[in-house]
């Protein structure tokens, strides 16, 4: 080899050294994480204590109403003076059912109650999963209307803030009862959808002009969880909105609730994406399917073309035929718009599901994996999961909660099932909760490169340092994107996390 050459390649090799050795030494500390990770999973309580501490990301996949826990439904219900029906394990204002105060002393009606509204009680028998679960939200819904809304949204973001997640975007209301009921109103016929979008204009303008006052109130629920506000990247945990849609809606109802969706997402920042909510193995899901998604295409073409995160793919051969598998996701995708899909779980089902994979990873399409409700709603856990295939093809993925009060769960508790059950190293969990912001709806550049966790932008190459102060390059990068803030301090978190662990 000429000298010249030799030469080169020595220069080359001493740069590769030096690169590599600057890597080892800005992730020196995950090796005491990964040590003390493999040794809590001898027990389930030894990597629940592990797993609480360690940074989550987001929890992106949040119905706030199924995620509230009965326990203080059944607080609110006394405390309102409702009263309660056995028969329909229903709380109500009927004076001569039984007096909610009474589920204190009387442990057959406590149990009735809590057992009804989620998962606690369910042992299998007559009754499948799926069918328990979605009843409860029925069972709960006087209970939990009798809390304040703004408890509620408390209750939901401390668990998660003490959890050190970093980010939710949550499904809720975001917009006051009495705006809707005027939005809703005489729909039109949305046979003709050019017309029916024109007759709603002026009323979407006016929907958006009462959304913001509304999350401008939701935004004092910061102070009470020690917070300027509840948006602010500038917070331990910042907020985002995610307006949902009924799969079971008539025709017209479902247009008008996804113009609503799609115009708030495109004009109101902490309103981040519209999503489809409901069984989607019902048969109106079924018959319906194709309709809808022309209506979210057509409406997503002329109202800003926001991001859209859709249920897709929470089906089984148990509940749904095999045509309606095989192409859900794809469909939502492509007619749909979809930039993350919500369980994907049928995804082996679909026609030229190694294709659908490849196109989900170019285009960096997530998947919000929901472990416990997954296993609950239909039956799918352990090897029947979907979630390796995913990781084998590189489509992004995440874990989330779903429904944590119905399910019994917290996000940790997702955790500590994605390590137990589906095998996930402490790395692989790390990823996921990066994943969570860098696929987040949050607004403005990532702080990596091609998304690429190994190459943060040069202004934040030392980062992953103790003792870290961003330059003013760095300030300026932060100042211009929310996305880029909340994942600098997820790095940070886990810095001082993996700081504990020599």
């Amino acid at each position: 080899m000429p000298q010249n050459q030799q030469r080169r390649c020595r220069r080359g090799l001493a740069i590769a050294l030096a690169g590599c050795f600057a890597m080892s030494a800005a992730f020196a500390d995950e090796a005491g994480a990964v040590r003390a990770f493999n040794r809590a999973k001898r027990t389930e309580p030894e990597l629940f204590v592990f797993l609480k501490h360690m940074p989550k990301g987001g929890d992106l996949h949040v119905h706030v109403s199924g995620a509230a826990y009965s326990d203080y439904m059944l607080d609110a219900a006394i405390a309102k003076g409702l009263t309660f029906d056995p028969s329909t394990a229903q709380f109500g204002t009927d004076p001569s059912k039984t007096p909610a105060k009474q589920l204190l002393t009387d442990n057959g009606l406590l149990y009735r109650f809590l057992d009804a509204a989620s998962m606690r009680g369910w042992m299998g028998g007559g009754q499948s999963g799926h069918d328990h679960f979605f009843e409860t939200f029925g069972i709960f819904g006087a209970a939990l209307g009798a809390r304040q809304r703004m408890d509620v949204l408390e209750e939901v973001i401390a668990r998660a803030k003490s959890q050190n997640e970093q980010y939710m975007e949550l499904m809720t209301g975001v917009t006051p009862s009495q705006a809707n009921t005027a939005y809703f109103q005489n729909l039109p016929d949305s046979t003709d959808m050019p017309h029916a979008l024109s007759v709603l204009r002026p009323r979407l303008v006016k929907l958006l002009q009462e959304a913001k006052p509304y999350l401008d109130q939701m935004e004092k629920l910061g102070k009470r969880l020690g917070q300027s506000s509840l948006t602010s990247p500038a917070n331990p945990m910042t907020i985002r909105y995610i307006w949902s849609c009924n799969r079971l809606s008539t025709n017209d109802e479902f247009f008008a609730q996804a113009a609503a969706g799609i115009y708030l997402a495109a004009h109101e920042p902490r309103i981040v994406a519209m999503n489809m909510v409901a069984p989607e193995d019902h048969p109106l899901s079924r018959q319906n399917f194709a309709r809808q998604m022309k209506i979210v295409d057509f409406l997503w073409q002329r109202l800003g073309r926001p991001n859209l995160t859709l249920h897709a793919g929470e089906l089984t051969p148990s509940i749904s035929p095999p045509e309606t598998m095989k192409d859900r996701i794809r469909k939502t995708i492509e007619v749909g718009h979809a930039r993350r899909i919500g369980h994907g779980v049928s995804i082996a089902w679909e026609d030229d599901a190694e294709g659908l994979m490849a196109k989900m990873k170019k285009e960096g399409i997530a998947v919000e994996i929901c472990l416990s409700s997954n296993e609950s709603i239909l039956g799918v856990a352990g090897i029947h999961h979907p979630l390796h295939l995913y990781m084998a093809h590189g489509v992004p993925v995440f874990l989330n909660t779903d429904d944590e009060g119905v399910s019994r769960s917290t996000l940790t508790l997702e955790y500590v099932k994605g390590a137990l059950e589906q095998g996930l190293s402490y790395t692989d969990l790390k990823r996921m909760a990066r994943n969570a912001i860098e696929y987040s709806f949050l607004s403005g550049e990532s702080l990596f490169e091609g998304r690429d966790y190994r190459r943060p932008k040069p202004a934040f190459h030392g980062c992953r340092r103790k003792g870290w102060v961003p330059s003013r390059r760095a300030q300026a990068l932060m100042a211009r994107s929310d996305k880029l803030r909340v994942q600098l301090r997820l790095e940070r978190a886990f810095v001082d996390f993996e700081s504990r662990f020599p």
